[in-house]
């Protein structure tokens, strides 16, 4: 009698845990590294492609099947995440694959995390209005600012993500957080935390996020905010969480899909510690440390140090 073969999949990836969505399936609708900015801190690398213009990336059908293939035992999620390796609002075809897990699979909530930079499309904005919660980046008013940590396509503008931010807020119904990427020495100082906080006093999302640097980010210069820096950004703030200081609790059972493929499609989006890994794939301590060993030794993955532990890369040769 012949195994049934497991099912591959390109464009989810995950479950993982998250510290703000607790328990995450990831849809990546985008190439790798296909992005409207090209932000210094970025986990997933350098942006390769630069670009402002929609498309459908990826085939609709093909991230359909994929859902539907993963969904029909009914996993336990807390969400159904749009992030990953570019931004998810540059795909044409987004708005119709929430449709199709709002139709298909009700029970389940949909994140989008978007970079902001698109909303000042209607048309784009009419796509995502279905999703359960959209949390947008947002690091700087100033132009200046803006230019040097998110290193936007040249067609953007600081007013342009403020403008588009405005816009979504007042047609959209469902939960809206903004993220505020901390990087010392730009947008750390007290004048540019006064004009972020005001614009958010201007569009009230429900909850704003203080973060900084947890992972290997694009550029290596690029260190973590110091916790007492973001302390004290969050006293000069209102309604604002540090994004290390929100728990979460999430635990995996072992998935059908290969451990091996897991950990690399994983990787591939964002550096992981061995604990991050042992939550998303499952699978027990002795046996992620054996593949990890594996991929160090074939040069596929990297080791890097970071003040929360150790993470592991994929190695800039792998595809």
């Amino acid at each position: 009698m012949k195994s049934t073969p497991k099912p591959e999949y390109n464009h989810i990836f995950g479950p993982v845990p998250s510290r703000r969505l607790g328990f995450s399936l990831g849809v990546d609708l985008m190439p790798h590294k296909t992005c409207s900015l090209d932000c210094v801190y970025c986990e997933c690398g350098k942006t390769t492609h630069l670009t402002i213009k929609p498309d459908e990336y990826t085939p609709v059908d093909r991230i359909k099947h994929e859902l539907n293939s993963f969904l029909a035992s009914n996993p336990r999620l807390d969400y159904i995440t749009f992030s990953g390796s570019g931004e998810p609002t540059l795909h044409s075809g987004i708005g119709e694959i929430i449709s199709y897990i709002k139709s298909d699979f009700p029970d389940y909530k949909v994140a989008l995390l978007a970079n902001s930079t698109l909303f000042y499309s209607a048309e784009i904005r009419k796509k995502i209005l279905d999703a359960d919660l959209i949390i947008a980046s947002f690091d700087a008013v100033s132009e200046e600012l803006f230019r040097a940590i998110n290193r936007p396509h040249p067609g953007l503008d600081s007013k342009t993500i403020v403008d588009g931010i405005i816009a979504l807020k007042n047609e959209y119904s469902n939960k809206f957080w903004i993220e505020v990427f901390i990087v010392p020495g730009f947008n750390d100082n007290m004048d540019e935390i006064t004009l972020i906080q005001n614009f958010m006093n201007s569009i009230k999302p429900n909850q704003i996020h203080l973060n900084t640097l947890d992972r290997p980010g694009t550029e290596k210069w690029v260190e973590p905010a110091s916790e007492n820096v973001l302390k004290k950004i969050h006293a000069c703030m209102h309604n604002v969480k540090i994004v290390q200081n929100i728990d979460y609790s999430a635990s995996a059972k072992r998935s059908s899909v290969d451990i091996l493929k897991s950990i690399l499609t994983t990787l591939k989006r964002r550096p992981c510690t061995v604990e991050d890994l042992l939550k998303s794939t499952g699978a027990d301590l002795n046996r992620v440390n054996q593949y990890l060993d594996i991929l160090l030794k074939d040069g596929e993955v990297n080791r890097e140090k970071m003040p929360r532990g150790i993470f592991y890369t994929i190695h800039s040769k792998t595809p």
